[in-house]
């Protein structure tokens, strides 16, 4: 839990009142708005391959040095190029981390600042060229939360500052993105509510209890402000821990030579592997000579085939295929009792199906995380769940019925509202953008 008041994020470097883009900058998706002196703008096209050419995904791609692709474009090339060259995803995740600097990409390192930057940088080339004109202000969205500790949550915003000067901007403003899903909530209302913001993103489930008026609120009206980093990706890595590693060998026993004890994986390997950012990661070389034993010090022919197709995953890059074929299944849950997952590769041929009730059991400690993370937030703002009057969910997670189900308990689900699962947050940062410009 934040301290409380807490510092709101409303960072604010030598700013002027033209035109300021509103970006957010999420680990699986990102987009862009923004506020000139007429009023607010509605999101960008930036992604021109995307099925909503607004929504870009914060994935980035590079076949060969110094060649670069962001969004569809890159998961495209990715794709064309028979799973060669580096795709990575997810990066947002390591800011709080003090042990991720970077990674070496076709022989070369680049800081998570320039990894990070290459995508922000590519959304303000392309708004600057939707707008036919120079942008170098932009409010950014951030999780309530990016890590437990004052520390962590400090670091996180101290690198995504780096990163958005790397990328070209100049004059910077950082919201809370429950926050900015306010600002935009707030014109849908009537009369004053107190409104409970529940974000559930790729990376982070955000909260914030807030006194919300038709005409918006002030600092003092944030009652409380939460957020855990668990949400989609974390669902995704359930799947994965639960029902897809242990074809790819999560569960085996070997033993070493001359040796008499029965070993396992390393837990640090299979937490990895459960990871999509982590996963995209492993180094080759520093787990293939591990894989080519472990086929030698496996007990059984099912255990070295195991490894095998480990090691196909991890040699041949495979883990965003992977991740995106368990994505897909998770979604069909939505809809049906069911989810399926269907991934082929060569020595890879992986087929299998889940229901509701096992999905509930996979993920069944995030659910009960991102709850008590709720539970908090609530009693940190004063109230009970009763004086709640409406809770507003946004983002792609927020759907996932066990997750549903644990809202309706404590609130009713009466009071439930889905609102703009993509565009809530965005089109708050805008309002935000254009509140200082008005200033």
């Amino acid at each position: 839990m934040l301290e409380w008041p807490p510092n709101l994020g409303f960072w604010r470097l030598s700013m002027t009142t033209d035109t300021w883009l509103a970006i957010d900058f999420g680990t699986s998706n990102s987009l862009v708005a923004g506020a000139d002196t007429n009023g607010v703008f509605a999101p960008i096209a930036i992604d021109p391959h995307a099925p909503d050419q607004t929504i870009m995904k914060s994935v980035i791609y590079s076949l060969r040095r110094n060649e670069w692709a962001v969004g569809t474009e890159a998961i495209s090339l990715y794709y064309e190029a028979g799973a060669e060259g580096r795709v990575l995803k997810s990066l947002k995740k390591f800011l709080p981390d003090p042990s991720f600097q970077g990674t070496q990409i076709h022989g070369q390192f680049y800081s998570l600042e320039d990894l990070l930057a290459r995508i922000l940088r590519t959304m303000r080339e392309r708004a600057e060229k939707a707008r036919g004109q120079s942008l170098t202000k932009v409010v950014l969205g951030h999780p309530a939360l990016f890590a437990p500790t004052p520390e962590g949550h400090q670091r996180a915003l101290t690198r995504l500052e780096k990163s958005a000067n790397i990328a070209g901007f100049t004059d910077i403003v950082f919201c809370p993105e429950p926050v900015a899903a306010a600002h935009n909530f707030a014109k849908s209302l009537a009369n004053e509510k107190i409104v409970l913001v529940a974000d559930f993103g790729g990376g982070t489930s955000d909260f914030t209890i807030i006194r919300l008026k038709p005409s918006g609120f002030t600092e003092g009206d944030v009652l409380s402000l939460g957020g855990v980093s668990l949400a989609g990706d974390a669902f995704d890595g359930s799947i994965m821990e639960h029902a897809v590693a242990p074809f790819f060998g999560s569960k085996i026993e070997f033993r070493m030579p001359m040796g008499s004890n029965t070993l396992n994986l390393p837990k640090a390997l299979v937490r990895k592997l459960c990871s999509p950012a982590d996963l995209m990661l492993l180094g080759k070389k520093e787990y293939i000579e591990f894989f080519r034993n472990l086929q030698q010090w496996s007990l059984d022919k099912e255990t070295a085939q195991a490894i095998e197709r480990l090691e196909m995953l991890i040699e041949e890059r495979q883990g965003y295929h992977l991740f995106e074929s368990i994505e897909e299944g998770k979604k069909m849950l939505s809809a049906k009792d069911y989810g399926h997952v269907h991934y082929q590769y060569p020595t890879i041929d992986l087929d299998l199906t889940f229901d509701r009730g096992q999905f509930d059991h996979f993920s069944s400690k995030t659910i009960d995380a991102i709850l008590g993370c709720l539970d908090e937030t609530v009693k940190a703002s004063g109230l009970a769940y009763a004086g709640i009057d409406i809770v507003c969910c946004t983002g792609g997670t927020a759907r996932i019925p066990a997750l549903h189900a644990g809202l309706a308990a404590r609130l009713g689900g009466d009071k439930l509202e889905h609102h703009l699962p993509f565009h809530a947050v965005v089109n708050g940062l805008a309002e935000k953008a254009f509140s200082l410009i008005k200033k």
